[in-house]
């Protein structure tokens, strides 16, 4: 099994707080809600003395936060299905070799840049980065395009369309941003970028006609095939191995 370092994650960071975010605007609206018919009770049985009108107002608040009760659920739904993301993929990649370590979430600080990915794995061959995005349906784009296509199908047959950010520039921009900081650092190793997609059932209808050297994978086999086969002309030093890995741990 390989080495696994994790570095704390933003991802499940952020959809911790979405979660809470959900909980608490649900319990607002509740408050108000409760407080809207407790006035409006209070105003037809003659006890408060003020117009009726004014027991709108807190079903007025009440309905602005069901509003963002629905946008936090939503925000929360995707984040977490992100994290569930991350973490079959992290199950797959332990499967490689123990000469192998996998970093999850590590961080690129670089010429006033932050840059955060999914994984990385090091090894003698280089450094593989691991996109790893739990998209579900049909994906559609192309390399050079800022957004891809997302298609599902609802279970009465409808069709659901939303555009997603073009993950193939991010891969091939993390992959930059490695190259930079390796470079600065008089570090030799060779850089893979990688776009996979953990769910099984998606299907991609992507190419690329940027030439961008990302491979996009899917299915966990051809994960461990694709790392496991790939060769470099150049050997990683045990000494840059352990200065790699130290960089994305702190």
């Amino acid at each position: 099994m390989a080495k696994v370092v994790k570095v704390k994650s933003e991802l499940k960071s952020n959809k911790n707080k979405a979660f809470l975010y959900t909980a608490f605007s649900f319990i607002f609206a509740l408050l108000f809600l409760c407080v809207g018919i407790g006035l409006l009770v209070a105003v037809l049985s003659q006890k408060l003395e003020i117009s009726a009108a004014y027991s709108v107002i807190p079903f007025a608040f009440s309905l602005v936060m069901m509003l963002v009760t629905a946008i936090n659920r939503k925000k929360h739904a995707v984040l977490k299905s992100g994290v569930n993301g991350e973490k079959s993929t992290l199950q797959v990649l332990k499967r490689l070799p123990k000469n192998y370590t996998v970093i999850t979430n590590p961080v690129i600080h670089n010429r006033g840049s932050v840059n955060e990915l999914d994984f990385a794995v090091v090894c003698k061959n280089g450094v593989f980065i691991v996109e790893a995005k739990n998209y579900r349906g049909i994906i559609v784009g192309n390399s050079s395009q800022q957004s891809w296509k997302q298609i599902k199908y609802g279970k009465n047959g409808n069709t659901y369309e939303k555009e997603v950010k073009n993950p193939l520039k991010q891969a091939h921009r993390q992959a930059g941003r490695m190259f930079e900081l390796f470079k600065d650092l008089k570090i030799t190793a060779d850089v893979y970028p990688i776009l996979y997609f953990a769910d099984a059932n998606a299907e991609l209808r992507i190419t690329d006609d940027a030439d961008s050297n990302v491979a996009v994978i899917k299915g966990e086999q051809a994960l461990l095939d694709y790392i496991l086969q790939t060769e470099s002309k150049r050997t990683l030093k045990s000494d840059d191995t352990e200065k790699i890995i130290n960089i994305f741990k702190n």
